[in-house]
């Protein structure tokens, strides 16, 4: 048996040895989502990924499953990877590309976001999905949605489905619509809440708004700045650079508000100011729900 002194000698040579081989090993991902689709069946005002006004796309399953074969080459491993929308169950076959994530990494934790409402209309494939890749159901829990929870949660139980909840009552107004922010400034802010990397057609987004802000430019004839991701594919691509581009700010923040500005729940009217942050404030405050 290893005295304490012999111990601790052989943990400092083993870590010793990692740092040694770390930057020759592929890094973590500690996070990514994707749409399914981006368009929606319930219609939420201020929608961070603008699925109001999308109108109906549905991923491709033999770009996916090339873009997670490399990301897989890119990364040891995804911690998280949420498969969401839109509505991902508008999909007409959402049960490969549940299977094609499981397969790219195994270790994942992989869940299935969706607003509910389509779920006891889900096909027995996409059930078989989720129990065979242990991929968690994460439904998100609007006001419109809330008195349908027990039953949804019977559904899972009897479909052998672990199911997550989130409830969600309220939105966030993130855009300036100035376009003036620092965009240093604005990455930090939003960082301090949120790492959300987007994933779509090859491309590997800051997050979800430089990859979908088109539609509200095309909406309401605006000039917000997209960017053109990451392109996974490029043979030139390493998984440590895309971890160092991700965790830098692009033009597309100079179109976000230093602050997340709060808003209760409710239908879209399709109107810009849904998502302009100044309006929000402007609102709260004749409504008296500024702080």
């Amino acid at each position: 048996m290893l005295n304490r002194a012999k111990l601790y000698a052989l943990r400092t040579i083993k870590s010793g040895v990692r740092r040694v081989f770390a930057p020759f090993r592929k890094p973590e991902l500690r996070y990514v989502e994707l749409h399914l689709a981006d368009h929606c069946n319930l219609n939420c005002r201020g929608c961070g990924h603008f699925c109001p006004l999308a109108p109906p796309w549905y991923a491709d399953l033999q770009q996916y499953r090339s873009d997670m074969g490399r990301l897989g080459q890119l990364f040891r491993n995804i911690r998280t990877i949420r498969l969401m929308g839109g509505e991902p169950l508008l999909h007409p076959d959402p049960a490969p590309f549940i299977i094609a994530t499981r397969a790219a990494f195994p270790h994942a934790g992989v869940q299935f976001v969706t607003n509910g409402i389509l779920l006891p209309k889900a096909p027995q494939e996409f059930w078989e999905a989720c129990r065979t890749t242990h991929t968690d159901v994460d439904v998100t829990v609007y006001p419109p949605m809330t008195s349908r929870m027990p039953d949804l949660r019977s559904l899972c139980d009897a479909q052998g489905v672990c199911l997550h909840i989130t409830r969600r009552e309220d939105f966030h107004a993130h855009l300036n619509l100035n376009g003036d922010s620092d965009k240093r400034l604005a990455f930090v802010r939003c960082r301090e809440r949120y790492f959300c990397p987007f994933l779509q057609a090859g491309r590997l987004y800051t997050c979800g708004v430089p990859a979908l802000v088109g539609y509200f430019n095309r909406q309401f004839g605006r000039e917000i700045a997209a960017d053109a991701g990451i392109d996974i594919h490029s043979p030139k691509a390493s998984g440590r650079a895309i971890l160092r581009q991700l965790n830098s700010p692009i033009e597309t923040c100079r179109w976000c508000s230093y602050d997340f500005v709060p808003f209760p729940w409710s239908t879209s009217n399709r109107l810009a100011q849904e998502w302009d942050s100044a309006a929000q404030v402007a609102s709260n405050v004749a409504q008296g729900l500024s702080e």
